[in-house]
């Protein structure tokens, strides 16, 4: 009789009613700190790990050389969640980089493919290099001989200079020319 009369006093309905607000308020807030913010479709722990290996390899189809995984867009957002849906869905890696690249384009890897003309981004730099290191070594060759035959006939080189610093003495030049013409000149002065 006495819970009765607390009961149906308005004071104490208000109470109970306040403090159930409350208790439901307090669950919701406790529901969603329980929620991973890095995994909101509950992948398991290898799916998480295979969703962020995929990220890593697929890049922003609308930012210049930004990763999916680092990218704030709402598109690479949206791709995300594909990503952990496909997974859900069971596919796997390969086919889901199958789709981004049927629909985005090659463009979408990190890295072109190791076949066709995309080959050549690959191969060039080793090609290039190599060239390099052929050209550095030919040309010191080259340097070593100027300098052993200037050594050798006692003259000096330039070793910038295309000819071997010998100078045959039947050679005759456009400066022999000039100075012939400088001296008759001078001569008839």
């Amino acid at each position: 009789m006495i819970i009765n009369t607390l009961i149906n006093d308005d004071y104490m309905k208000k109470t109970i009613l306040l403090a159930a607000i409350l208790f439901i308020m307090l669950a919701g807030i406790a529901m969603a700190q329980g929620a991973d913010p890095n995994n909101p479709h509950n992948l398991s722990p290898e799916q998480l790990a295979q969703a962020k290996e995929i990220q890593t390899e697929l890049w922003c189809p609308v930012c210049q050389g930004v990763r999916l995984d680092a990218c704030e867009q709402k598109v690479c957002q949206q791709m995300r969640d594909m990503i952990d849906q496909m997974l859900l869905e069971g596919k796997t890696k390969d086919e889901i980089i199958n789709e981004f690249v049927v629909q985005y384009g090659v463009v979408i890897l990190g890295e072109p493919p190791k076949q066709g003309f995309n080959l050549m981004a690959w191969l060039m730099p080793i090609v290039l290099v190599l060239a390099g290191l052929g050209f550095a070594f030919w040309m010191s060759r080259n340097w070593t001989k100027k300098s052993r035959l200037a050594a050798t006939t006692g003259t000096s080189s330039s070793i910038d200079s295309p000819n071997t610093g010998i100078i045959p003495d039947d050679a005759h030049t456009e400066e022999d020319d000039y100075l012939a013409r400088v001296e008759r000149e001078i001569a008839e002065e």
